[in-house]
């Protein structure tokens, strides 16, 4: 062990450099070690001026006191002046008339809304001069007509007609329904199917009472009638299937379509007809004694004269 040991510290003479002691650390050997040059050494860097303060070139933050009282001076009077410019811009809005709310305030509920009517705009031929709407069009060319004496009125003759009222159904009252060409002839309910018989001064209270109705307003169309039976309460004339029949009334929007009629004057208003209110083509008709409902024409349809019950 010794020997592997001194082996192992053994250096031949010419490798060990001159005045180093044995068993010593050896740096690398370095044939130019006298020349080598001097570490360079690193030098602490420049200080940096102090950034300047936004707003005021040329002062930093090493400046004195009163530099910096002053820019802060200078900052409180620049914003007094934006706010003042600011109460000035609203002070002129207001005086212009903008609307101002108080905070927290609820603005007034705007008004009700109207109803507008809107009136028929007659022609213009039938308004007076006065009223007429101004011409807007181009300027016509200039006509010269002579003045020609106005002719004199032909006297009217000293007989005059007169024209009899027209038949009307009111609601409320009471009516038969006889026809305009067989005044002995009445509408009226037999087994609850509408009919057209002969019913007269001679006839029996019961033929009598089936012919008489009570003009309601219609159940639906108020601009229209519906005929309610007087010795069945509740039962109205109405169509099913384009039969004219008698039923009891009930809730359904269709019996109150079926049931309403629209009165239609012909012949210069001295008759009536009755149009359906649903089927607006269909008129009531008769056929061998029966009431139908039938696409017609109000001149063909059945002409009917209402007097009071």
């Amino acid at each position: 062990m010794r020997q592997v040991l001194q082996e192992a510290n053994y250096m031949p003479e010419d490798d060990s450099p001159e005045g180093l002691r044995v068993g010593g650390w050896l740096p690398p050997y370095s044939p130019d070690a006298n020349s080598r040059k001097a570490p360079v050494r690193s030098t602490p860097p420049a200080s940096f001026p102090p950034a300047p303060i936004p707003g005021f070139p040329g002062w930093n933050r090493r400046s004195g006191p009163f530099r910096r009282r002053a820019a802060l001076v200078a900052v409180a009077i620049a914003t007094l002046g934006v706010a003042g410019v600011t109460a000035a811009s609203l002070g002129s809005a207001e005086k212009e008339g903008d609307p101002t709310f108080l905070a927290g305030g609820v603005p007034p509920a705007p008004p009700p809304a109207q109803t507008v009517v809107v009136a028929p705009i007659p022609s213009v031929g039938s308004l007076s001069p006065s009223s007429r709407p101004p011409f807007t069009g181009s300027a016509p060319t200039t006509t010269h007509v002579r003045h020609q004496p106005a002719a004199k009125p032909t006297p009217s003759p000293s007989t005059t007609t007169t024209t009899p009222p027209a038949v009307t159904l009111r609601v409320g009252t009471q009516v038969t329904l006889p026809l305009a060409d067989h005044p002995d002839h009445r509408v009226r309910h037999r087994n609850f199917l509408g009919r057209i018989d002969a019913i007269g001064a001679s006839s029996n209270a019961a033929d009598r009472a089936d012919s008489v109705f009570t003009v309601r307003t219609g159940l639906g169309n108020s601009g229209c009638v519906s005929f309610e039976s007087v010795n069945y309460p509740g039962y109205f004339l109405r169509h099913q299937n384009f039969v004219i029949k008698l039923n009891r009334q009930d809730p359904s929007d269709l019996y109150a379509q079926d049931a309403t009629f629209c009165p239609v004057t012909i012949r210069s208003g001295a008759a009536l007809v009755l149009r359906s209110t649903n089927y607006p083509k269909r008129f009531v008709t008769e056929s061998d004694g029966r009431l139908y409902l039938s696409e017609t024409t109000a001149d063909r349809a059945l002409a009917l004269v209402p007097g009071v019950a």
